[in-house]
């Protein structure tokens, strides 16, 4: 039996030790290039995300009353490195904008 995260089915050897992995929500954002953006930072730090809606932005590029959402979900063992990590960017986007 394979498991599929993020997308990649996992091998047959490395499915027990992924057994215990939970996925925990890091955040929401309103558009999907914010989500790729932020799947994109981390993936800078080697840690692997999941994008989750309820809709097809290619059909409905657009958000009403939180519809559009994508929620971004992490392993519960990165949740508090995504954080940090998203927190640093953010700042760092502050203080660019106050300069």
């Amino acid at each position: 039996m394979k498991i599929l995260i993020g997308g990649n089915i996992l091998p047959e050897n490395t499915e027990k030790k992924d057994k215990d992995i939970k996925i925990v929500e890091l955040c929401r954002v309103s558009r999907e290039d914010e989500a790729l953006t932020i799947k994109s930072l981390l993936a800078n730090y080697n840690i692997e995300c999941i994008l989750q809606s309820d809709i097809t932005h290619s059909v409905y590029p657009f958000t009403v009353d939180g519809l559009g959402e994508v929620t971004i979900l992490v392993s519960d063992k990165e949740l508090e490195k995504s954080k940090e990590i998203i927190n640093m960017y953010e700042d760092r986007a502050k203080s660019r904008k106050n300069d």
